[in-house]
């Protein structure tokens, strides 16, 4: 005899199944949109970033190369314009950028922009993506976005005057400890031999051109000589200048190299007056046609001996009234220390003593790097 099994009604469940994806599938796609949109807006979050980013990159560079404010700008929104957000260019409104300072309150604090119409060493780009439309934004309460980013670019350009002993006792070798030379001396009337320390000065010069060469940073450079106006008892006679520029403020630093040379093949010579030299250095850095209002300014003064004439130590202090940071060097063991030590305090800047070329060199990089190093 043949067995039936009775047969099972469909379950209820099943249609509750789908009527609970029917609800489920517009909130799941929702979600999907939601995520899309966000991710969305963080991908535009980013490109501001990188657009607003570049924008003051470029305002900032402008600006430091040419201290034309308009030109910054300009640069500003072409790179903006380069960099798109949401498949758009960035468009910066001239009043999006702003120039002025920026400070770090203190060290290690985050560095602060204030707009500044004078000293000027930053810029500031404030900008707003122009509204952009959300995926299947008529489901949300916000259909377009519009991200804001504030971008600020620091430059750090230094004037540097090199304020540098140009007296007989430059042409001592390295290894002698006086303080002068005679007029008996052969090499009085010679130019400085290779084993001189001018000619280790020269080297020293040369790398500190080569620190400033490698630094991101714009600067420009002078030479300034000092020694006393003095009659060299030579043949033929010749009169040596209290203090001479021999190389005006310029973002060409192979003219400073290119003055060091010329003094390295002629003759000079005289005392040590320094204070002539200093009020030459200050000339050079307070002179409006050479010299950039934003720039730092820094003078470096070198000497192997001892001051004659006026005590420089007053023009430090004037130097540092007109804005202008006076750092010191000696070089070899018959230097007046104490001296340079007070004219740097003065001036406001650091005192350093290299008794051999080696740490001349060391010296001299160090100063560079201290004249470029500022900021983010």
């Amino acid at each position: 005899m043949q067995a039936y099994r009775a047969t099972q009604p469909l379950s209820p469940r099943h249609g509750a199944v789908l009527v609970l994806m029917a609800i489920l599938l517009p909130v799941v796609l929702v979600i999907c949109l939601f995520s899309v949109n966000v991710a969305y807006m963080s991908l535009m979050r980013t490109e501001l970033r990188v657009s607003t980013d570049a924008a003051a990159r470029a305002a900032s560079s402008t600006y430091s190369s040419t201290g034309n404010q308009a030109a910054a700008i300009d640069a500003a929104q072409e790179f903006a314009l380069l960099n798109k957000v949401g498949g758009q260019g960035l468009v910066v409104d001239d009043a999006d950028v702003e120039f002025g300072r920026s400070t770090q309150p203190s060290t290690g604090a985050r560095y602060v922009f204030t707009v500044d119409n004078v000293q000027r060493n930053a810029a500031r780009v404030n900008a707003t993506a122009e509204s952009r439309t959300l995926f299947a934004g008529g489901l949300f309460a916000n259909a377009t976005f519009s991200p804001t980013k504030t971008a600020t670019a620091t430059f750090d350009d230094v004037d540097i005057c090199l304020v540098l002993d140009r007296s007989s006792s430059m042409k001592l070798y390295t290894w002698e400890t006086s303080a002068a030379m005679s007029t008996s001396d052969p090499r009085f009337c010679q130019v400085p031999s290779v084993h001189s320390r001018w000619r280790a000065l020269s080297n020293a010069v040369g790398a500190f051109v080569e620190v400033l060469e490698d630094s991101g940073s714009t600067e420009h450079l002078a030479v300034v000589t000092y020694a006393s106006t003095y009659k060299l008892p030579c043949n033929p006679s010749f009169t040596s200048p209290q203090s001479r520029i021999d190389s005006n403020l310029s973002s060409d630093l192979a003219n400073a190299l290119n003055a060091m040379t010329t003094l390295n093949t002629t003759n000079w010579g005289g005392n040590t007056d320094i204070d002539a030299g200093v009020i030459t250095g200050r000339s050079v850095l307070t002179n409006t046609a050479l010299v950039r209002p934003h720039a730092r300014k820094v003078m470096i003064v070198l000497t192997d001996g001892h001051y004659t004439g006026a005590d420089p130590v007053p023009q430090a202090a004037t130097a540092k009234s007109q804005g202008i940071t006076v750092h010191s060097v000696t070089f070899g063991d018959g230097a007046n220390q104490q001296a340079m030590q007070d004219l740097a305090t003065a001036g406001g800047g650091t005192f350093h003593h290299a008794p051999d070329p080696e740490t001349l060199e060391s010296v001299f990089r160090k100063l560079a790097a201290m004249s470029v190093l500022l900021t983010d």
